[in-house]
């Protein structure tokens, strides 16, 4: 099952899969929570979008992001890149239980 909620600025899209002994209505209804929680959270991309995001935005050297709780994934994406890339990448969680993403140089280096 696929969701598609067109935004200004972006496309995301949430999916659910079929699972042996799982109803086609429970699949549906997690895929539908999650989106729901996405508009609800009035953040400009999803959680699961927001680590792909990461490499771009260092190679145009920087931006910023709102976003819901990271992932342990993009956390993990996170770390990763700080091993390889000269950058800093902010998590600053916010009152709401999103959190704002900034990509930006580390001692004022950004190759």
């Amino acid at each position: 099952m696929l969701l598609e909620v067109e935004c200004e600025n972006l496309t995301e899209i949430f999916t659910g899969f079929g699972e042996r002994t799982v109803r086609a209505e429970v699949v549906a209804e997690r895929a539908v929570n999650e989106t729901r929680r996405y508009l609800a959270a009035n953040v400009a991309v999803g959680e699961h979008l927001a680590d792909q995001l990461l490499v771009p935005m260092i190679l145009t050297k920087g931006g910023a992001f709102t976003t819901l709780p990271l992932s342990r994934h993009s956390r993990t994406n996170i770390d990763t890149i700080g091993k390889f890339m000269p950058v800093e990448i902010r998590v600053s969680p916010e009152k709401d239980r999103s959190c704002t993403v900034e990509v930006g140089e580390r001692n004022g280096v950004m190759e």
